[in-house]
């Protein structure tokens, strides 16, 4: 539920990323983002979710692999029982 003061906000991590990803490439026609505040929460938030992976942050090649790694395949698990 969302209220005026609080809204409430879900996505995934591969779209925070890619929202983070189309943000930081409008910056030289959109300075006014260096200062917004959304932005500098979504890049703690993928900093944060990224060191707690193993990424060195501070390596601009880890941090910009990661954000454009792309989500892994979702495992299926093949039935235990086969039906006779």
């Amino acid at each position: 539920m969302n209220d005026l003061f609080g809204p409430s906000l879900e996505a995934s991590l591969e779209d925070l990323k890619s929202i983070y990803r189309i943000l930081v490439d409008q910056f030289d026609a959109h300075p006014e983002l260096e200062a917004n505040t959304f932005l500098e929460a979504l890049r703690n938030l993928l900093e944060d979710q990224a060191e707690a992976e193993g990424v060195d942050i501070d390596d601009d090649d880890a941090w910009d692999a990661w954000l454009h790694e792309p989500p892994l395949p979702e495992v299926v698990e093949p039935p235990t029982e086969l039906l006779n």
